[in-house]
C-alpha cells in the first residue's frame, strides 16, 4: 500500500505539471472574445454556452457519453487532485467570457439562457473553497461506477470496431481512476474531511460483490459475447479485442481489490466522528453552503428547521382528518404500523410489484395527464429492479432521441417490506407527471445543450460542483405528487395516506437534514423521528438517513421546490383569473427546463404580464 501511494503522488504530481498548461490554454481560450470589437450578443452567448458544454463533456467523458456523444468515449474523468485547480480556472475563463456578453442585447428566452447559464458557472466557482470536503470523497454506498454496470454498457454504443476501443480503453483507463480516488480519500483523511462510517460501511460488501464474479462472467464483459459476434470483423480481430478486454478488466478488478481493501482497513479507521458534517472543520459553513447549493436560496439552516416542522404538523393535520373518516382512534404511527401489517397492502413476490407499477404508470396515470398538459412527448418510460440497495425507488434519464428510454428503478431486495399504498405517490414522483415527465419535455424543448443536458453525477462533491437545480428537479416532482389528487389518480383514503405519507417524509427531511448536519442530532433520533410519522419500513429509514449523512442539503430541496411552484402558481393564478390555463403554466415550467428558483420566479412574473395580469410577490417560502 505504501509504494502504491508513493507512486500515484508522484504520478499525480507529473499529471498537474501536464495541467497547469492546459489552464494556461483554456484561460487563453476562454477569454479569446474579450480581446475582439464587441459583436453581436446572441451568437456570442451561443458560442459561450457550446464552449462550455464541449469542455464540460471532456472534462466529464461519461455524461458525454450519456448525452449521446463519441468524442470522449476513451476516456475518463480525471480525479487527480490536480484537476480541482485546472477546472476552476477554466470556470472562471468562461465567467468572465459571460460577463463581457451585453445582456440588454438578448432576448427575453436568451436572458433567461443567459441568467442560468452564469449562476451554473459562478455556483461551481464560489464554491471552490470546499474542494477539499465533499469532492475528496468520491465513493460512497450510493455512488461509484461498480454500483450500476448494466448503465455503462446501455449508455455506451457498440456498434462499430471503434466503438469497442473506446470500451477497452476506458477499461484500461479505470485503474488509474481508482488510484485517483483513494489518492483523493487519503487527502481527506489527512484534513479530517471524510465521511462518517456510515457512508462507507457497506462499501466493501458491495466491491465484494462485483469482483467475487469471474471478469469474463461479469456485466461488463458481455459487449464481448454475442454483440460482438453480430460485428462485421474479421476472427482474429474479435479474438483480439475480447482478450484484450479480459485483460483490461482483470485489471479493474485488481483496482477494486485495492479499493476494498483501503476502505475496510485504513479509510474507515478515520472516518469523522460526528454523523452531521457539522463536525468537521468550518463544517457549519460548509453544510450552509450544501443548502445553498440544492435549493438556489441563502437560507438558513434554522429557518429551513422550523419550516419543516410546521409542516409536518400541517400534514399530520390532514392525515387525522382522513384517520377520522375511518374511525380510527390512535396515533399516526399506530395507523401505519396497523396498515403495514394488513396483508392486503402487501404482495408476495417482486415481479409483482412491478406488475404493478407498469399498470399504475400505462393504464391509471397516463391517460389522465392531458388533463393538466398539453402536447406531451411519446417517449415512454421502462420500470426495472434497482441493481443495488439503495433508495426505495429513483429515475435515470434516457436519451434524447427516446433510444434508450427513461427508466424508474424499483429497491426490490426486501418485497415483503413493500406497501402497496405507497406506490402510487412514488410512481408519480419518478415517472409521470413526475421525473420521466419533467425530462422528456426538457429534451423536446430547444434549449442549449448545458440546459438540457444536465451533469446528474458527483452528489459527493456539492458544493464545487455544477448545480443540478435540485429545488427545480426534486420540487417538481413532489408537486406531481399532489398533481395525483387534481388527476384524481388515488383511489381511496389508503392510497391518499400513503401520499400523506410521503409528503410528511419529505417535510420530516427538512427537520432531520438540518437537525443532524447543523443542530448536533444523532442518527438514532433522526430514525425515530421519521419512523414515528411516516409509514416507511425501519431498514428503509436506515438506508435514507445514511443517504442524508452522505449528501448534506440534498433532502431539503423537495419541499423547498415544492412550496416554491405552488406559491407560482397560486400567484399566477389569482393575478390572471380565468385567463389562467393550468396546461400552460405547466408547459412553462417544464419547456425551460432545470432552474434556480429565482428565475423561476422570474419566467413566472414575466409569463403573468404577458397575460395581461400584475405580478404581486409572495412572501418567502423560507422564513
Amino acid at each position: 500500500m505504501l509504494f502504491e501511494r508513493v507512486s500515484s503522488t508522484v504520478c499525480s504530481c507529473h499529471e498537474y505539471r501536464m495541467r497547469a498548461s492546459q489552464i494556461i490554454y483554456l484561460s487563453l481560450l476562454c477569454y479569446m472574445p474579450l480581446l475582439r470589437v464587441k459583436g453581436d450578443a446572441s451568437a456570442d452567448l451561443a458560442s459561450a454556452e457550446q464552449a462550455f458544454f464541449t469542455w464540460h463533456e471532456q472534462q466529464a467523458p461519461e455524461y458525454s457519453t450519456d448525452a449521446g456523444s463519441k468524442a470522449f468515449n476513451d476516456r475518463l474523468a480525471d480525479l487527480s487532485m490536480g484537476a480541482f485547480d485546472a477546472d476552476y480556472f477554466a470556470v472562471e475563463g468562461f465567467i468572465n467570457r459571460t460577463q463581457a456578453i451585453d445582456r440588454s442585447q438578448l432576448s427575453r428566452q436568451q436572458g433567461y439562457s443567459y441568467d442560468i447559464f452564469l449562476d451554473t458557472l459562478t455556483t461551481f466557482a464560489s464554491n471552490y473553497q470546499w474542494r477539499q470536503f465533499g469532492a475528496l470523497n468520491p465513493v460512497n454506498f450510493m455512488e461509484s461506477f461498480y454500483l450500476d454496470l448494466d448503465y455503462i454498457i446501455d449508455i455506451a454504443p457498440f456498434d462499430t470496431k471503434g466503438d469497442y476501443e473506446n470500451y477497452i480503453a476506458r477499461l484500461e483507463a479505470r485503474p488509474k481512476q481508482i488510484n485517483q480516488i483513494m489518492d483523493r480519500m487519503h487527502e481527506a483523511i489527512r484534513l479530517g474531511t471524510t465521511y462518517n462510517l456510515v457512508s462507507v460501511l457497506k462499501v466493501p460488501g458491495q466491491i465484494a460483490e462485483v469482483i467475487n464474479t469471474p471478469p469474463v462472467q461479469s456485466t461488463l464483459f458481455k459487449p464481448f459475447n454475442e454483440t460482438l459476434d453480430k460485428l462485421t470483423l474479421g476472427q482474429t480481430d474479435k479474438d483480439d479485442m475480447r482478450a484484450r478486454g479480459l485483460q483490461g478488466l482483470r485489471g479493474v478488478w485488481t483496482a477494486l481489490n485495492r479499493l476494498k481493501t483501503f476502505i475496510s482497513d485504513d479509510y474507515s479507521y478515520h472516518t469523522r466522528g460526528t454523523y452531521g458534517v457539522g463536525g468537521l472543520p468550518s463544517g457549519g459553513s460548509f453544510y450552509r453552503a450544501c443548502l445553498k447549493w440544492h435549493l438556489s436560496l441563502d437560507t438558513s439552516p434554522p429557518q429551513v428547521h422550523q419550516l419543516g416542522m410546521r409542516e409536518v404538523d400541517r400534514i399530520t393535520h390532514n392525515m387525522q382528518k382522513v384517520m377520522s373518516r375511518q374511525a380510527f382512534q390512535g396515533t399516526v404511527a399506530e395507523y401505519y404500523t396497523k396498515l403495514k401489517a394488513d396483508p392486503q397492502f402487501h404482495r408476495s413476490s417482486a415481479d409483482e410489484i412491478l406488475k404493478d407499477f407498469r399498470n399504475l404508470i400505462f393504464n391509471r396515470i397516463y391517460p389522465k395527464l392531458p388533463q393538466l398538459f398539453k402536447d406531451i412527448p411519446d417517449n415512454k418510460v421502462v420500470v426495472k429492479p434497482l441493481p443495488y440497495d439503495g433508495p426505495y425507488g429513483m429515475y435515470s434519464s434516457g436519451s434524447d432521441d427516446g433510444s434508450r428510454p427513461g427508466t424508474f428503478y424499483v429497491n426490490l431486495r426486501r418485497p415483503n417490506e413493500t406497501s402497496t399504498f405507497t406506490m402510487v405517490s412514488l410512481t408519480l414522483h419518478e415517472t409521470v407527471p413526475g421525473h420521466h415527465l419533467q425530462y422528456v419535455y426538457q429534451a423536446a424543448a430547444k434549449l442549449p445543450s448545458f440546459q438540457r443536458h444536465i451533469d446528474y453525477n458527483k452528489y459527493y462533491a456539492v458544493p464545487y460542483h455544477f448545480p443540478f437545480y435540485t429545488a427545480y428537479t426534486e420540487g417538481w416532482a413532489l408537486y406531481s405528487e399532489f398533481l395525483g389528487e387534481e388527476l384524481g389518480v388515488y383511489q381511496d383514503d389508503y392510497e391518499l395516506m400513503g401520499r400523506y405519507g410521503d409528503e410528511i417524509f419529505r417535510a420530516c427531511r427538512l427537520v432531520v437534514d438540518t437537525g443532524m448536519h447543523y443542530l448536533g442530532w444523532t442518527r438514532q433520533k433522526a430514525i425515530e423521528y421519521i419512523s414515528a410519522r411516516t409509514p416507511m419500513p425501519q431498514a428503509e429509514v436506515e438506508i435514507e438517513v445514511d443517504r442524508y449523512l452522505t449528501w448534506p442539503g440534498q433532502a431539503c430541496a423537495y419541499k423547498i421546490g415544492e412550496l416554491k411552484i405552488k406559491e407560482l402558481r397560486q400567484r399566477a393564478s389569482s393575478a390572471l383569473g380565468d385567463k389562467f390555463d393550468i396546461r400552460d403554466f405547466h408547459s412553462l415550467l417544464l419547456n425551460n427546463g432545470p432552474v434556480p428558483l429565482k428565475v423561476m420566479e422570474t419566467i413566472v412574473d414575466d409569463f403573468i404580464s404577458d397575460q395581461g395580469g400584475n405580478a404581486h410577490s409572495g412572501g418567502p417560502i423560507v422564513g
